[in-house]
């Protein structure tokens, strides 16, 4: 049986990931995120940020070596536990956004809540309901205006989808978000709130944050900063 990480949002220990009968392209000793911790990943196109980040989230599995997220064996877990963990504990921003387009800004800042009863419960605790728990977090980021909760996100600029993206991430407070490049479309005022709005959530929620971003200038905003390079090898 593996041994919990005791304290850790994150923990991979010999972690090897390549395609069937394929070098390794990604391997990983040791690398551990923890509870309440916001770290600043940065490395070279191909340097593997989004193999970490499939591997994080599920959508790949390693091909040996163990992934801990929140103390669960993540990656020896069945997909069906795999996608209890990820609606209950983990915001994920995505660099494509991932929104559904037939359902309008509000509906899908509110699909974590619809597939996780802890999330709800989390939002309507401090907020009184989900949708007044969405509201704050559209109204930080300036999405709050009534003709635009009803709208279609198709209908979106491509710098409002990546808002309600964040925000979907956000609501419930997840205790592990994970942010690929979530501000690449966003101007210098707006970034500067979704910074905001980001660090003051992760913060009141003690939630781990994973961010990953080619814009050094928002290290300061982190307790902790490292390239991919200096924690993976990268074979290939």
């Amino acid at each position: 049986m593996t041994a919990v990480v005791a304290g850790c949002a994150v923990a991979l220990s010999n972690l090897h990931f390549g395609w069937p009968d394929q070098p390794d392209l990604l391997t990983v000793d040791d690398f551990q995120l923890h509870r309440g911790e916001r770290l600043f990943l940065h490395g070279p196109s191909g340097s593997g940020k989004t193999t970490l980040l499939n591997l994080l989230a599920g959508v790949l599995t390693p091909r040996s070596g163990e992934i801990q997220l929140l103390g669960a064996p993540f990656s020896s877990c069945s997909a069906r536990q795999r996608d209890r963990i990820r609606a209950d504990h983990l915001g994920f921003i995505f660099q494509v956004f991932n929104l559904l387009p037939y359902l309008s800004l509000l509906d899908n800042v509110l699909l974590p809540c619809r597939f996780s009863l802890l999330r709800r419960q989390r939002a309507c605790e401090r907020f009184g309901s989900e949708v007044e728990a969405a509201r704050y977090l559209l109204a930080t980021l300036e999405l709050d205006h009534n003709g635009l909760l009803k709208r279609p996100v198709s209908q979106l600029s491509v710098g409002q989808q990546q808002r309600v993206a964040a925000v979907r991430a956000l609501i419930g407070d997840p205790e592990l978000i994970i942010a690929d490049e979530p501000t690449s479309a966003l101007d210098s005022d707006r970034r500067q709130a979704f910074i905001e709005l980001l660090t003051a959530q992760v913060e009141h929620s003690q939630s781990a944050l994973l961010f990953v971003s080619h814009d050094h200038s928002l290290k300061p905003y982190f307790q902790r900063a490292a390239s991919l390079p200096e924690i993976a090898g990268q074979v290939g």
